[in-house]
């Protein structure tokens, strides 16, 4: 028999996690000058891609953790993973400023900048660093 309480559950999670992804792209974009998807779809702009992918890995990473760290009655998992997820979308935004800050240079521009840039390539890692410790804080 399929227990349907675990397949809502499932459910659930899924969109919680889907939610919160989506939640922190458009952190992303309104902390990134110009429009992320424009930048990556139109524009095909490799910077905006790789830093884009990378905060997307990063903010995976902490949902996942968000979600097995989870209380296991569902009510109350769910609550916790957007909670922690959200918290974790700020923490990536913010780490997203901090390094702009003590980086030379603009972030934001060098995001933008059609000319493809290694610095984004060292934006990506930054973001996949700080997701990864992130989500380790979460367990």
């Amino acid at each position: 028999m399929i227990d349907m309480t675990g397949v809502l559950g499932t459910l659930a999670y899924a969109g919680v996690g889907l939610t919160l992804l989506t939640v922190g792209y458009v952190v992303l974009d309104l902390i990134t000058p110009g429009n992320l998807r424009h930048l990556v779809f139109q524009e095909r702009n490799a910077n905006a891609a790789v830093v884009a992918g990378a905060n997307a890995i990063a903010l995976t990473m902490i949902i996942v953790s968000a979600i097995l760290e989870s209380d296991d009655l569902i009510r109350v998992g769910l609550v916790q993973t957007v909670v922690y997820g959200l918290i974790g979308i700020a923490l990536q935004a913010a780490a997203f400023k901090i390094i702009d800050w003590v980086t030379p240079g603009h972030l934001g521009h060098i995001v933008t900048d059609p000319r493809p840039d290694p610095a984004s390539g060292v934006v990506a890692v930054f973001a996949l660093a700080m997701g990864a410790v992130f989500a380790a804080s979460l367990t």
